[in-house]
C-alpha cells in the first residue's frame, strides 16, 4: 500500500488535478491521498495558505478581509465548477466566513487543504477524512497510539481515503498547526500509521538535486539517499522536503520517493535506510542558508570552566535568541543564528557578556553564509573532508568556521555572504569532474 502526499503546485487548479487522478488511478495500490492547499499557478501567483494569512491580518488590523475571501471562495467553486463536481463547497466557505471574526490562527491558516481535499477527494471518488478525526496532538508531540486506534476504525469503513495535510487537533480539540510545509508531516505519518510499503511525495521537482539549480544549472540527481542525509540537507536549506517529515517514516523503514506531478514518467529520488555502494557518489548533497551572525567568546582553558559557560548560556537564554552552538576549541565557543532572528539584539548581547562575564575576548562576525557537504561517505572516507578545503583554498575562499558533525556525515564551512554561490559551485564542479581522481585518491 502507497501514502501519496500532493504538494500545492500538484493541486493548484483543475488542470493540475487532472494529472493527480491520472497519478492515483494509475496505481491500485495508492489508497491513502495527503493534499496540500492549493498554491500558485499561471493565473493565481499567490498560494491559497498566503492569503488565508493576509485574511487574519487585514482582520487583526481592523480592514476589509473580505475582498481577499471572495477570491478565494471563486478559486474554489472554479476548481469545482471546471471539474464537474457536486461537492456544496459554498457551504463550507459560509461556515468559514462565519468564522473569520472570532477564528484562531491555527484554525483559519488549517482551511486551505481543509477546502482542497474536500475537492479532491469528491474528484477521486475517495472517501474525505478530515484530518482532525484522527491526528491528535498532545502538547506539541504526534500522539501516535491515539492516532492508529481511530485510524484503525476510520479504515474499517472505507480503505480509499483523501486527507488534509498541515493540521490535527490538540487535546482541546483545537486546530493545531504543524510547521510550514507541514503537509509533508502529515503524509509521513500516515504512511507510519498505516505501515505503508512506499510514501510518494509528488511536487513540482522530478526528485532532489545536488545543489541548488538556481546556482548550478543542470544539477545532477540525487537518484538515492539515506534518511540522515535527506534530514540534514533539509534542515540545511532544501526546500523539496520538511525536515520533521523524515523521522516518521524512519522509524518503520518505509521508503520515499519525491516524484514530480507534471512528469510522472521521470525518476525521481528514491530515500532509504541504506544506499547502495554502487549508487553513491563521494558528496550527496550541498546545501546551504545565508546571513548569519557568529559570536565566538575566548577564555584560557575555557572548556574546562562550567561556571563561566554556565553564566554566558544565562545571557544568550535571556535574550531568547535561537542560537546554534559548537566549542571552537579548548579557548573558544562560538554562537550562530539567523541575523533575522537576532535581529538590533547583538550589540545588547555582546555588552552584556563583556559586562557581566570574565572573558578573554568577545569577537562579533556577520554576513557569513553556511555551507554543508552531506554524504555517509564522510564518515568512511575521512580525507574527503581534506580534499574540499583544499578546493575551497585553490580558489582563494576564506573560511571562518568548520563544523564537523558528530553523525560524521555533515561538513560546514562558513563562508562570507559574498563567497556563498562561488563555494557551492567550486565544491560541485570539482567534486563531479574529478571524482574518480578523488577516489584514487583518499
Amino acid at each position: 500500500m502507497k501514502v501519496a502526499k500532493f504538494g500545492g503546485s500538484s493541486v493548484a487548479d483543475a488542470e493540475q488535478f487532472k494529472k493527480v487522478k491520472a497519478i492515483v488511478m494509475g496505481n491500485d495500490d495508492r489508497r491513502a491521498i495527503v493534499v496540500s492547499a492549493a498554491g500558485k499557478s499561471v493565473s493565481e501567483p499567490v498560494k491559497v495558505t498566503d492569503l488565508l494569512i493576509k485574511i487574519e491580518q487585514l482582520r487583526d488590523a481592523g480592514r476589509d478581509y473580505l475582498p481577499v475571501f471572495n477570491h478565494i471562495a471563486k478559486r474554489f467553486v472554479a476548481i469545482r465548477d471546471e471539474l464537474g463536481l457536486n461537492v456544496a463547497i459554498e457551504d463550507d466557505l459560509r461556515t468559514i466566513k462565519q468564522q473569520i471574526p472570532q477564528a484562531s490562527h491555527d484554525y483559519l491558516v488549517s482551511r486551505g487543504e481543509f477546502l482542497t481535499a474536500k475537492l479532491m477527494a469528491d474528484f477521486l471518488g475517495f472517501r474525505f477524512i478530515d484530518a482532525s478525526r484522527f491526528m491528535f496532538f498532545s502538547c506539541d508531540h504526534f500522539d501516535y497510539k491515539a492516532a492508529g486506534n481511530r485510524l484503525k476504525a476510520i479504515i474499517s469503513q472505507s480503505s480509499r481515503i483523501v486527507v488534509p495535510g498541515f493540521y490535527g487537533v490538540d487535546e482541546a480539540g483545537m486546530t493545531h498547526l504543524m510547521p510550514r510545509g507541514g503537509s509533508d508531516i502529515s503524509g509521513a505519518i500516515l504512511a507510519n500509521l498505516l505501515n505503508a510499503d512506499l510514501y510518494e511525495n509528488w511536487t513540482d521537482v522530478s526528485g532532489i538535486k545536488m545543489a541548488d539549480p538556481r546556482i548550478i544549472d543542470q544539477s545532477r540527481k540525487i537518484n538515492e539517499l539515506t534518511y540522515e542525509e535527506l534530514q540534514e540537507l533539509s534542515y540545511m536549506g532544501i526546500s523539496v522536503f520538511q525536515e520533521e517529515a523524515v523521522q516518521p517514516v524512519r522509524k518503520k523503514q518505509i521508503p520515499i520517493a519525491i516524484l514530480n506531478t507534471n512528469h510522472p514518467e521521470e525518476d525521481g529520488t528514491l530515500v532509504v535506510d541504506h544506499v547502495r555502494e554502487n549508487a553513491a557518489g563521494l558528496i550527496t548533497g550541498i546545501a546551504g542558508k545565508r546571513d548569519y551572525v557568529i559570536i565566538s567568546i575566548n577564555k584560557y582553558q575555557l572548556s574546562k570552566r562550567l561556571d563561566i559557560l554556565s553564566q554566558v548560556f544565562a545571557i544568550i537564554q535571556r535574550f531568547n535568541v535561537s542560537f546554534e552552538y559548537l566549542p571552537s576549541g579548548t579557548d573558544s565557543f562560538s554562537f550562530l543564528a539567523k541575523r533575522s532572528a537576532v535581529a538590533n539584539q547583538v550589540e545588547a548581547i555582546i555588552n552584556a557578556l563583556e559586562d557581566e562575564v570574565d572573558l578573554d575576548s568577545v569577537k562579533l562576525e556577520t554576513g557569513i553564509s553556511l555551507v554543508a557537504v552531506v554524504s555517509d561517505q564522510l564518515s568512511k572516507r575521512p580525507a574527503i573532508a581534506g580534499k574540499i578545503l583544499d578546493i575551497l583554498d585553490s580558489s582563494q575562499i576564506k573560511i571562518h568556521l568548520v563544523i564537523q558533525e558528530s553523525s560524521d556525515i555533515k561538513l560546514v564551512f562558513g563562508v562570507a555572504n559574498q563567497d556563498y554561490e562561488k563555494t557551492i559551485e567550486k565544491i560541485y564542479r570539482n567534486v563531479n569532474a574529478n571524482e574518480k581522481k578523488l577516489r584514487m585518491a583518499i
